[in-house]
C-alpha cells in the first residue's frame, strides 16, 4: 500500500513538473511573439556588429558577431555612457544589445520627393545574391517604395501569361520592413477579350498575393520591344486598348497608373484619360 502511494506522489510530482514546464514555455512564446509583433523590424547594416548580452563596452559577454543584412528585431532605444544601444531580439528568440549605429530600418519619408525602385527576378539573380540584401540596399538608400513585377503575358503569337519567380521574395521582404509597395503587369493585350483577360489575371493575382502593405496602385508596364512584343505592329492605336484595360481595372475597384519610357510616352499619354 504504502509503495503504491509512494509511486503515486512520485508520478503526480512529475505530473506537475511537466505542467509547470510546458506553462512557463507558453508564457514565453506568448511574450515572444508579442515582442517581434510590437518590435521595430530592422536591418545590421554594419559589415560586423557586436551582439552583448548587456548594454555596456567593458566587462560584458559578446554573444556573437552580427552579419550585414541579418533581420532583427528593434525591441528598445536607451542611452548609456554616451552611447545609443539598441535592445534586440535576433533569431525570433535572444534579446541582447548593439550600438544603433549598425541597426537601420525603414522610416516613413513625408516630404515632397521620394525614392520608388522597380524589381523583378532578374535583380535577385545578378544585384542581390539574397532577399536580405536586397532590404539592405532599400534602407541605406532610403527607398520609400517598390513596385515588384507580378508577370505579364509573354511576346509570342499565344501570348501566354507568365508569373515573375521571385515575386513573392520581395513580397516578404517588404512586409518585414513595413515598406509600402505594388506590383507591375508587361501588357500585351491585342483586342477587348485580351483586356478582359488580363483584368482577370491582374485581379486574381492581388487578391491571392497582397499583403498589408501591398499600398501602391497596380503599374501596367507598356513598351515596345523593338518588333519582339506581339503588340508592337498596333503601337499607333494601342493606346485605346491600354484606355478600355485601364476602364475594366477601375470597374473591378483597382487602382492602376501607366509606366513606360519616354519614347513611348508620346504615343500613350497623349490619348490616355484617367
Amino acid at each position: 500500500m504504502r509503495s503504491n502511494i509512494k509511486v503515486f506522489i512520485i508520478a503526480f510530482g512529475m505530473m506537475m513538473t511537466i505542467i509547470i514546464l510546458l506553462s512557463i514555455w507558453q508564457i514565453k512564446k506568448i511574450i515572444n511573439e508579442r515582442e517581434i509583433k510590437e518590435a521595430i523590424h530592422g536591418i545590421v547594416i554594419s559589415d560586423e556588429l557586436a551582439f552583448y548580452k548587456e548594454p555596456k563596452q567593458n566587462n560584458v559577454k559578446q554573444m556573437r558577431v552580427l552579419k550585414k543584412s541579418e533581420n532583427v528585431y528593434i525591441l528598445e532605444e536607451l542611452e548609456k555612457d554616451g552611447i545609443t544601444w539598441y535592445k534586440i531580439k535576433v533569431d525570433g528568440k535572444i534579446n541582447g544589445y548593439v550600438y544603433a549605429e549598425g541597426v537601420d530600418y525603414y522610416k516613413e519619408v513625408k516630404g515632397e520627393k521620394v525614392i520608388v525602385i522597380d524589381v523583378s527576378q532578374f535583380d535577385l539573380e545578378k544585384d542581390f545574391a539574397t532577399k536580405e540584401e536586397f532590404e539592405t540596399f532599400v534602407i541605406q538608400n532610403k527607398v520609400s517604395g517598390v513596385y515588384i513585377r507580378a508577370g505579364g503575358r509573354g511576346y509570342g503569337e499565344q501570348g501566354n501569361f507568365y508569373e515573375d519567380e521571385k515575386f513573392q521574395e520581395y513580397v516578404d521582404a517588404c512586409e518585414y520592413l513595413g515598406m509600402p509597395y505594388g506590383f507591375y503587369f508587361l501588357d500585351e493585350a491585342l483586342n477587348d477579350k485580351e483586356v478582359k483577360e488580363e483584368v482577370k489575371v491582374i485581379q486574381e493575382f492581388l487578391q491571392k498575393n497582397a499583403g498589408p502593405n501591398c499600398k501602391l496602385p497596380i503599374a501596367l508596364d507598356i513598351e515596345d520591344h523593338e518588333g519582339k512584343g506581339r503588340a508592337d505592329d498596333i503601337w499607333l492605336s494601342r493606346a485605346e486598348i491600354v484606355q478600355k484595360l485601364i476602364d475594366d481595372l477601375k470597374k473591378e475597384d483597382i487602382d492602376s497608373i501607366v509606366y513606360t519610357n519616354a519614347r513611348n510616352s508620346r504615343f500613350i499619354f497623349k490619348r490616355i484619360r484617367y
